[in-house]
């Protein structure tokens, strides 16, 4: 044996930081010692040893925490030309699970990828130039998916199927306007059985009203009937591994009867948890998130395990009428917005259409978060409306004269050629942060709802990990107990093993952060990727180095290029 290998050297050295390791327990000072991308040592490190790392990092003055894990994603696509996951990445996470909402895709027929892409770009809020130009899975299997991957990454990600790619598989185009039959259903089990041997970390599926697909259809999974939606959870059963992830119909309202037998029955069925998408205070609805709790609460007690999800982060939303999912649970707007130039700006010019739309944005349930003496213009495209910039919209709409909030909503987007983006204040300064207080520290609700990867022009809530960190500490959490709630507990839920905490043999998935500056950057623009295209990002400052299985992956915010992600499977 020769000395190298007699001594063990280490590939990275993170010296004398303050570790908080992810268990809960106090900070410590202390030395870690990486090899093979796994932690290898936890304590003091000697001279010796050091002089012959092949890298060392000083950690003096900065906290040594475990990577953060985001369990709400949309990186499928992303991956394939971003390899950071970025924001994500900037904010701290070094695992993902993306495929939520019932959303991948995979599996997928020869010649479906494009019709997959285009119901994400629709659902999500993806530019289709950026797909079209950057995504190369071709179709295949949830394996092939996977295996496309494997390399090409930056950060660990996993992947649930998705309950509209397995339906669209089977039932082609009558996914979006039937039910199921038993044949169909047996058939659609065989898929999830598949992606479960190959890897996936679960089933995701989703119902809510608010998604509808590029086509003016509802999404696949949304014409799923009770028995589909159990027979396809119940699958998991057979495995010692898996999370159901879903978004019931009547999540917004706090769970209407049918869907908590829906949840009830999942669960059962398959013996696992659930995420539970994010409990959400509106304004319409001001006591929804008490009856959501509830039913959380009500299925612990009988064993059950239902997680759903908060929102610390503040980005609020933003919108232009040329390509937005966020009327899609308005019927009216959703029939123009749908359609091609010019027949969708002779829609909304349309009074009859216009009644159509104020009549069903006046329904009690409608769930989209606008209010017009809130909004305002946060950018435009023609130079002549420069002045509307920064201006609350019922402001732009009182100089006009006054009269019908929507009529006036409707002329200012069409004067802009639908190119107007608005932005909404957030649910948070709105009220909203009260119910957070309120539910920050239930044991059942885990902090995240990023939607990471998607509405990309809407929102972005990356910054989730750093606001925990920055605004919910100390009070009511203490900084350990956060860091518990950003890696261990999501890790542990998702069955993400050797990942969460800072242990040995545990994956060297570190982050290295200067708490005294670590804050949240402004919300912006960039053009960054194919196809030409953009996207919101939000910066982050303090975050000193990421480091993904033992290799540097962002230091000091820059990309270092290391592919060191590892491509999760559950098999």
């Amino acid at each position: 044996m020769d000395a190298a290998a007699e001594r063990q050297d280490f590939d990275l050295v993170v010296r004398g930081g303050r570790v908080v390791d992810g268990t809960g327990l106090p900070p410590y000072k202390a030395d870690i010692g990486v090899r093979d991308g796994r932690i290898a040592s936890i304590g003091r490190i000697e001279d010796d040893a050091l002089a012959t790392a092949r890298r060392v990092i000083d950690a003096e003055g900065l906290t040594v925490m475990p990577g953060f894990v985001d369990i709400h994603t949309h990186y499928d696509a992303q991956l394939h030309f971003e390899p950071t996951a970025s924001p994500a990445s900037w904010h701290g996470v070094t695992t993902v699970l993306m495929g939520n909402c019932g959303f991948t895709i995979a599996p997928a027929r020869e010649g479906d990828v494009p019709w997959l892409l285009s119901m994400l770009s629709r659902v999500e809020g993806m530019p289709p130039p950026a797909l079209e130009a950057g995504v190369t899975f071709p179709g295949g299997s949830v394996g092939d998916f996977l295996d496309g991957l494997d390399g090409r990454i930056a950060i660990n990600a996993a992947a649930f199927v998705g309950h509209s790619a397995v339906r669209r598989y089977v039932m082609g185009d009558d996914s979006q306007t039937r039910e199921a039959t038993p044949d169909e259903i047996q058939a659609m089990q065989e898929l999830v059985r598949a992606a479960m041997r190959e890897g996936a970390a679960g089933f995701s599926t989703s119902q809510l009203v608010l998604h509808q697909a590029h086509n003016g259809l509802p999404v696949p999974s949304n014409l799923a009937s009770h028995d589909e939606v159990v027979a396809l959870s119940a699958v998991l059963a057979e495995f010692p591994y898996g999370t159901l992830a879903i978004i019931p119909r009547s999540s917004n309202e706090g769970f209407d009867e049918e869907d908590q037998r829906l949840l009830h029955d999942m669960a059962t069925a398959s013996g696992k948890s659930i995420d539970l998408g994010p409990i959400v205070w509106f304004a319409g609805m001001p006591d929804s998130w008490k009856k959501a709790v509830q039913v959380v609460d009500d299925a612990a007690a009988e064993g059950l395990r239902y997680y759903p999800g908060y929102a610390v982060h503040k980005g609020g939303a933003f919108f232009a009428l040329d390509n937005t999912f966020l009327f899609d649970d308005v019927e009216g707007m959703r029939a123009a917005l749908v359609q091609p130039e010019p027949q969708r700006s002779a829609a909304l010019r349309d009074p009859a259409v216009r009644n159509a739309i104020r009549s069903d944005m006046a329904a009690p349930t409608n769930t989209f978060p606008m209010r017009y003496d809130i909004t305002t213009v946060y950018s435009v495209h023609r130079p002549e409306h420069e002045s509307w910039v920064g201006r609350p919209l019922q402001d732009l709409i009182d100089e006009r004269g006054g009269g019908d909030q929507l009529d006036a909503f409707l002329d200012l987007a069409l004067e802009d050629d639908l190119l107007t983006t608005f932005r909404v204040t957030p649910l948070s300064e709105r009220g909203g942060r009260a119910v957070t207080e309120q539910i920050v520290t239930h044991p059942m609700m885990v902090p995240g709802s990023s939607d990471g990867g998607a509405h990309l022009a809407s929102f972005v809530g990356a910054d989730f990990t750093t606001r925990l960190l920055t605004e919910w500490v100390p009070n009511p959490f203490t900084l350990e107990e956060a860091v518990r709630r950003l890696t261990a507990i999501p890790a542990a839920m998702h069955g993400i093993h050797d990942r969460g905490e800072l242990r040995v043999g545990a994956w060297a998935d570190i982050v290295l952060a200067d708490l005294e500056h670590l804050t949240v950057g402004l919300t912006r623009w960039v053009d960054d990727f194919p196809g030409d295209s953009g996207r919101l990002v939000v910066d982050a400052d303090g975050y000193r180095a990421v480091i993904v299985n033992g290799e540097v992956i962002l230091e000091d915010g820059k990309p270092t290029g290391a592919l060191s992600g590892q491509v999760l499977r559950f098999s």
